[in-house]
């Protein structure tokens, strides 16, 4: 029996233990969907110990190497972005010159990690490295890999400057602008620097140089797919958000619904509630703001089954975020009637008005709660369609068919 290729899947977040959140997930599914073909070494930043991801997650005693190195300290005034004007102005021009990576993520640089990817190489004979985000691609790099697939879930160069550009004046706004701007020439031209670059969505495509068709690989997200959904103990009224509590996009996302949309969905709807779930840690300042009446948290729930079965609608207003939102596929792989902004619902390819709903305000955004309350019927069509959808398109056995031949590709 032929030996199967070795490939080392290096991330900047562990597939253990849950509830995991968008990046974990896609984390922990790719290598399930991986090990199909190939022999897999996880390398990882963590905050459990290697022994705890081995001994409890169900892939990782058929893993042939797992290491997990403790997450970095926080880099203080060396930070790129907001530590020391000397830091920010060292970075802006260090990421002006050709061939240099942005220093703006250093953040989640590990030479842990770095040395244990090293050590790997020279131990075992890896044929490939799956890389998530672009920093543990370089990190892959530093430490002597070749044949390196860089997972870009996003983009974040032109959003940086447009929000910069939107955004007030600050001491280090200048310094910014350029460290975004490099970042976009940088994103652009990635096939420069790793042999392979796989996207979620195919729009994508456009954010990279010209370069061959064959090293571009749309892997979209997917999600677990409940072979049946239960949505006979709706509880009516009951809004749901899920998304982890300490993440920027979701803090505000939860501002939005506690001081502006939740109260207008009152007006028409009194009984009206919000249910968040999602992982901790909880700021105390999101603590405090999910404390008011009609507002319940749930922090780290083992499943979320119950909350996504009980809903009557599920709520995703960002107004900000990267990739492809897992949560609103989720939503609707429990046929759960989904209103989301046009940022939660990017890139997924969905209909508004029959997948689910797309508002531009939170007005908007309350209005179509209100519609889809007031018509339970309305409703359930809405949630069904939503599911078939995701049915059809977002299972992750369909991505993990791309992520593999994405590997076969750099082999080859």
């Amino acid at each position: 029996m032929s030996r199967r290729p070795l490939v080392a899947f290096l991330a900047g977040l562990a597939p253990y233990p849950p509830p995991l959140i968008g990046s974990s997930l896609r984390i922990a599914r790719l290598i399930r969907e991986l090990h199909k073909d190939f022999d897999i070494a996880l390398l990882c930043a963590a905050d459990v110990d290697t022994a705890v991801i081995t001994e409890n997650w169900e892939l990782g005693k058929h893993l042939t190497r797992v290491v997990a190195v403790p997450r970095p300290e926080p880099l203080g005034k060396r930070d790129a972005l907001w530590g020391s004007i000397t830091s920010s102005a060292k970075a802006a021009v260090i990421t002006t010159l050709p061939g240099q990576r942005p220093r703006i993520f250093d953040w989640a640089w590990s030479d842990k990690l770095v040395g244990a990817t090293r050590q790997a190489l020279g131990e075992l004979d890896v044929e490939a490295v799956w890389a998530t985000r672009f920093w543990t691609a370089e990190m892959a790099r530093s430490a002597g890999a070749t044949r390196i697939i860089v997972d870009v879930d996003d983009f974040q160069g032109e959003a940086m400057v447009r929000e910069l550009a939107e955004g007030p004046r600050f001491k280090r706004k200048l310094l910014h602008q350029i460290q975004a701007k490099n970042l976009v020439r940088y994103e652009r031209r990635l096939l420069r620097r790793f042999s392979a670059v796989a996207i979620c969505k195919e729009e994508d495509t456009t954010l990279l140089e010209n370069g061959s068709a064959e090293r571009i690989h749309v892997v979209p997200n997917g999600v677990d797919l409940p072979d049946t959904v239960d949505r006979s103990g709706v509880s009516p009224g009951e809004l749901l958000f899920v998304g982890t509590l300490s993440w920027g996009p979701n803090i505000e996302a939860m501002r939005q619904l506690v001081g502006e949309i939740l109260p207008n969905v009152q007006e028409t709807f009194p009984d009206a509630r919000l249910t968040v779930a999602g992982r901790s840690p909880t700021p105390d300042d999101v603590r405090s703001l999910l404390s008011r009446p009609a507002v319940e948290l749930h922090e780290s729930p083992a499943s979320l089954t119950g909350y996504y079965s009980r809903a009557a609608i599920g709520v995703a207003p960002l107004l900000r975020g990267g990739g492809t939102s897992i949560k609103v596929l989720e939503s609707l792989a429990y046929a759960l009637p989904t209103v989301a902004s046009s940022i939660a619902s990017r890139g997924l390819g969905l209909e508004n008005g029959k997948h689910l709903l797309v508002a531009a305000s939170n007005r908007d955004f309350a209005a179509a709660c209100v519609r889809l309350l007031n018509n339970p019927a309305e409703a359930r069509a809405l949630g069904e369609r939503g599911r078939q959808e995701v049915l059809r398109r977002f299972s992750w056995e369909a991505a993990g068919v791309r992520a593999r031949a994405a590997v076969h590709s750099v082999l080859a």
